[in-house]
């Protein structure tokens, strides 16, 4: 009796010292108070807005309400452009950088990154380069940094489709329509299609009026714009993209102890995740979308999404090189375009 008395004693504590364990796992980090303010020219119910509110939920439940973030949403802080700035200067604590509005001042960070895997992959392709790759990353850290901001992760980009009145199910379908598009047009060029220049906010007027044959964007600022109503047919151009980096000014962060500045990466990590699976999610709704309008969405065949790939590569490249040049970044490039190439296996133009 002693002996199953003893056992069991000590099985009791062995549980409750692992509950205790558990527990204090569970605990959120002790951390200093930190009020912050987000600006974001992105209104709070799009997909750049559900990560952005899911990233400060996480702040929030890791430092046990420590973390606090107030948004200011649509532009009401700062416009588009003038983020970066803005976050710099101290204006705010934080916003979200699309590197495509600052190729004067993110340089580095404009270089080709379509890939033809996944959403997380896409993720992967710009972390690596920004932040990991022992070439690039110093590169580009300290080009951000000048800017006096720190950039802790991406975010996916929404997939991308080109849209018709008629169902097409590959490029040599659409070989010769008139493309409305205002960027990428030599990259459309390549791939078979006349250009018309056509800025995203005419996309329902003028196509609705037979202007051009097609259109291209994101799968779901396409629907937002109602565009599925003129054009129902989507074809989905099997590529994914990374960009939209989580900024904090870089006095601020570099006010933070080690441990709040963990909660902040995996914080971001965590909504890199969510993020992911809500543009996978979104995807889905395009499709029922379509659906609801008597239309379709396709995608490219691998072979076609490949020749995508490679268009917007061999270009994108040729516009790295631009904006290096006119960066005076030109050498740092020549450094991390070999690196993307290998990354995403295409070969890099001279």
């Amino acid at each position: 009796m002693k002996k199953r008395s003893f056992i069991t004693l000590l099985l009791t504590l062995a549980l409750s010292c692992s509950m205790a364990f558990a527990a204090a796992a569970q605990e959120p980090a002790q951390v200093e108070p930190q009020n912050l303010v987000l600006t974001t020219t992105f209104s709070e119910n799009e997909f750049a807005g559900q990560f952005i509110t899911h990233m400060i939920d996480k702040l929030a439940e890791l430092s046990g309400g420590a973390i606090t973030v107030e948004v200011f949403w649509g532009g009401t802080y700062a416009a588009m452009g003038e983020e970066l700035a803005f976050v710099g200067q101290g204006g705010a604590d934080m916003s979200v950088i699309g590197q495509p509005m600052y190729t004067d001042k993110l340089s580095l960070l404009n270089f080709p990154s379509q890939v033809i895997t996944s959403y997380e992959d896409a993720i992967n392709l710009m972390d690596t380069i920004a932040f990991k790759n022992e070439k690039t990353a110093p590169l580009v850290q300290e080009e951000i940094e000048k800017n006096n901001v720190h950039m802790i992760g991406s975010m996916p980009g929404g997939s991308n489709s080109f849209i018709t009145k008629n169902e097409y199910t590959s490029l040599a379908d659409m070989k010769g329509l008139k493309m409305g598009i205002g960027m990428n047009q030599t990259a459309m060029e390549m791939l078979g299609f006349n250009v018309v220049t056509m800025m995203p906010w005419d996309y329902y007027d003028q196509l609705s009026r037979g202007v051009a044959d097609a259109g291209y964007m994101s799968s779901t600022a396409l629907i937002s714009m109602s565009l599925h109503e003129v054009m129902p047919y989507f074809l989905n151009d099997g590529t994914h993209t990374a960009g939209n980096f989580i900024t904090i000014n870089l006095d601020k962060w570099n006010s933070f102890d080690d441990t709040t500045k963990a909660i902040f990466e995996e914080a971001v990590a965590d909504t890199q995740a969510f993020a992911c699976e809500t543009a996978s999610t979104m995807d889905a709704g395009v499709e029922a979308a379509l659906e609801a309008v008597g239309g379709k969405m396709n995608v490219l065949n691998e072979e076609d999404a490949a020749l995508v790939q490679k268009a917007f590569f061999e270009t994108g490249v040729s516009d790295a090189r631009g904006y290096a040049a006119a960066a005076g970044t030109s050498e740092a490039m020549e450094i991390i375009l070999p690196e993307v190439a290998a990354m995403v296996g295409l070969e890099l133009p001279e």
